[in-house]
């Protein structure tokens, strides 16, 4: 092949190339303000379809989106509130088949199973927790044992009524028993008048005056020593938690865990299992112990107060004290038969407004 063609065909093929680049970038562009005017379309459709960020578009459907969490939040305070108020009724009706140690024991083995499936899907449990075994010995003690047993024992010897609303006393008895322990939290005068009209309604409840013995030959005075016990239990338990716990940054779910399965093993050789027989023939008894007692008065209580902690935060949550004591007195009433006398009514308003005033004091 010549010289000459070699040139030739070079410069054929050179603008060959040249025309092929040329309609290869125009083509290109062309793609591109396709791609941009569609994308402008869909971006202007898109505006026009959904509302504005001010809300001035379908406002209604954003303000019961908004609207939601705030409402499934208030029914779950509710619910919890009103399975707080009945489990004194529960334990009324298993303490009559079932000693008072093996009721609060079997509470803790059912109560633990949800509490622990939900730690286990959560997968908030590790080998290395175990490192702190002996503060979970402590907190089961003072938080699961103490409480579960005395409030046992105290409704075995009151209304069911009548010990929910004395166990409405714990916000204002850990407040006195906070104010001596940790120097840090002293005792406001807002806490100290929350403190005083909560006893005073502790008073007014409690069947202490003059023939106040129980139909069932139970004691007033130990029914109520009982109750006050178990809220002191209750605030005993979360000195050592502030003192100890806290620093070790354990979740609540991998804490409330461990605490109920320690306190199965605590209560274990003492609560003398055997009364099984006794269920058997009792069916609302095992309801009430198994089901209303151990599985939902306990472990889905504390999964709904941990949601609940996680929606509200803790001082909006700390609301649903209020609740059991007035469910506890209207549960008794319409399904045991329990009176709920004026005197009696007063001092529960009272209570509550013991717990409102430790509340709002938290709050501020």
């Amino acid at each position: 092949m010549t010289l000459g063609l070699r040139v030739e065909q070079r410069a054929k093929a050179s603008t060959e190339g040249a025309v092929k680049g040329f309609i290869k970038k125009a083509a290109l562009t062309k793609h591109r303000e396709h791609a941009h005017s569609d994308g402008s379309a869909h971006d202007s459709a898109r505006k026009t379809a959904m509302p504005s960020s001010s809300g001035s578009v379908r406002p209604g459907q954003d303000a019961n989106a908004s609207s939601m969490p705030w409402l499934v939040s208030w029914l779950l305070l509710g619910l919890l509130g009103f399975i707080w108020g009945t489990n004194f009724l529960f334990m009324k009706m298993a303490v009559a088949v079932v000693p008072p140690l093996e009721v609060a024991w079997l509470r803790t083995i059912f109560g633990a199973l949800p509490i622990a499936a939900f730690a286990l899907v959560r997968r908030s449990l590790a080998r290395t927790d175990w490192r702190f075994a002996h503060h979970f010995a402590a907190m089961a003690l003072l938080a699961n044992v103490g409480p579960y047993v005395f409030f046992v024992i105290g409704t075995s010897h009151l209304p069911s009524g009548v010990a929910g609303v004395i166990s409405g006393a714990i916000p204002f008895v850990t407040a006195a028993i906070v104010a001596i322990a940790l120097p840090a939290e002293r005792l406001t005068q807002v806490r100290a008048l929350g403190l005083g009209i909560g006893f005073a309604g502790v008073l007014l409840v409690a069947p202490l005056g003059r023939g106040a013995a129980m139909a069932g030959g139970g004691s007033p005075l130990i029914g109520v020593a009982a109750m006050l016990a178990g809220s002191v239990s209750y605030a005993l338990a979360l000195v050592y938690a502030r003192r100890f716990m806290v620093s070790l940054g354990l979740g609540p779910v991998k804490l409330a865990t461990y605490q109920m399965l320690f306190a199965v093993v605590l209560l274990a050789p003492f609560a003398a299992p055997g009364h099984w027989s006794e269920l058997a023939v009792e069916p609302e008894a095992l309801l009430a112990l198994v089901f209303g007692l151990g599985l939902a008065g306990t472990g889905i209580a504390f999964v709904i107060y941990y949601q609940l902690i996680q929606l509200l935060g803790a001082l909006k949550a700390a609301s649903v004290y209020y609740i059991p004591p007035v469910v506890a007195l209207v549960v008794g009433w319409a399904f045991a038969g329990e009176t709920i006398t004026l005197v009696q009514a007063i001092g529960a308003t009272l209570v509550m407004a013991g717990i409102f005033f430790a509340i709002r004091d938290r709050a501020g």
